[in-house]
């Protein structure tokens, strides 16, 4: 690189502005010299660039007639030449540095604006994708669906997962944990109404903290968000009732299925009257669903305890099942099934209390099954034969279901015909 040759002229317009090197004592010195008006202005440097950028803005200022700027004093000027240097890397005017500075200085509280700078680095990796949450949830259900994950699976973790990109629309790398958690507490039942109802169950709500923490671990994986940023070990779970057994009573389960919709009497009629689980519920297809054959096949990949069972279909069963068979598809439509549950429990208190107003009516945590499980041992007497149509074990029933019920109510129970049927 060739070395400058001096003086070094700075023309702006009809503004000069030169610069003299002028060693002193062994060291190198670097002379700025000019005319205000009819005075000559000299400033003297040790360093050639901070030489030029003081040049180059005199000859600025004096072609604009800015002469304000140049009568600072001798630190006042020396600190602002520094502050012109240090930003011209980054192009941003000297003004517009100090506005987003002073809007930093306030938001952080007096705060440093390089640790909070060095913290959204840390959570912002320049090279990482800037991917909003709505996309990454698409993204998640694509690649599920594409590892081959059930159609129940893939439904349910797109109900509940758009639910939480509605409320998070931006950027995943700003999602907390604690975000995370007020959404949480935050979820309710919608009222038929329209009006917003009581906080979902705990186990709802645990659910939804299992499918966020789905897909911040996919995030993780795919390099958008920093591991270790959004633990959702760090989000606590809720309480999730786990009491006795509790089972309905003959007069509930008519008025639940008195009021049902349409579209959830399959899945409830199956619940109470052969005691399938909820999640083998929501993956059962009517093609299994054999009435010629007075069965159910519970197969093995659809089943709890991923062993085939066959349960047997109750004359009453069938009756209610007969207005909504189908050759194939699932057997209830709704995704997610707890809302729905939810929202019926609610109208079925409220019908129950225009007759009796210290009637209550709760949705019981399991109840369809545990009550078909009761009604049926006290029926058949026969704990070995209902474990093989539970998928439980004999010991298991046999400690909670024996003499829960008398016989009497399971005649009661499995006497629960549709409307008009005797």
């Amino acid at each position: 690189m060739s070395k400058p040759k001096f003086p070094i002229t700075v023309k702006r317009g009809h503004t000069i502005v030169k610069i003299y090197r002028t060693p002193s004592r062994g060291c190198d010195a670097y002379t700025v010299s000019y005319y205000l008006g009819d005075q000559r202005v000299r400033k003297t440097f040790a360093d050639l660039g901070l030489a030029t950028t003081e040049a180059e803005t005199v000859a600025n200022k004096l072609s604009t007639g800015e002469v304000n700027v140049l009568t600072l004093t001798s630190g006042d000027r020396l600190s602002y030449i520094r502050a012109i240097e240090a930003l011209k890397p980054t192009g941003v005017p000297l003004e517009m540095a100090a506005m987003q500075f002073a809007q930093a200085h306030a938001l952080l509280e007096g705060g440093s604006l390089v640790e909070a700078a060095r913290f959204y680095v840390k959570r912002n990796p320049p090279q990482m994708p800037k991917m909003l949450v709505p996309n990454v949830v698409t993204e998640m259900i694509e690649a599920k669906t594409t590892d081959g994950m059930s159609k129940y699976y893939t439904s349910d973790l797109k109900w509940r997962l758009g639910r939480f990109a509605e409320k998070f629309p931006g950027s995943i790398t700003f999602l907390t944990s604690a975000d995370i958690g007020d959404f949480l507490r935050g979820l309710t039942v919608e009222a038929d109404d329209g009006k917003k109802s009581a906080a979902v169950s705990g186990r709802s709500r645990n659910n939804f903290r299992r499918a966020i923490g789905t897909l911040v671990n996919f995030a993780v994986s795919r390099g958008y968000l920093v591991k270790g940023s959004v633990e959702i070990t760090d989000v606590a779970q809720a309480r999730e009732e786990n009491g006795e057994i509790e089972i309905f009573r003959p007069e509930e389960m008519a008025a639940v299925l008195k009021i049902a919709d349409k579209r959830l009497i399959p899945f409830l009629a199956i619940g109470a009257f052969a005691g399938l689980r909820h999640a083998e519920l929501q993956r059962l297809d009517w093609a299994e669903v054999r009435m010629d054959d007075g069965f159910i096949e519970v197969k093995a990949n659809k089943a709890k305890t991923a062993s085939r069972r066959l349960v047997p279909i109750q004359d009453n069963l069938k009756r209610w099942l007969k207005p909504y068979r189908k050759a194939s598809g699932h057997i209830c439509d709704y995704v997610n099934t707890s809302n729905q549950i939810d929202k019926l429990a609610a109208v079925v208190d409220k019908k129950l209390k225009q007759k009796d107003s210290t009637a209550v009516f709760t949705w019981k945590r399991n109840a369809l099954r545990h009550s078909y499980i009761s009604y049926r041992v006290a029926e058949t007497q026969d704990v070995a034969k209902v474990s093989l149509e539970a998928g439980n074990s004999p010991q298991m029933i046999f400690q909670h279901y024996r003499e829960l019920v008398r016989p009497e109510a399971a005649k009661a129970w499995f006497g629960l015909m549709p409307p008009g049927k005797k």
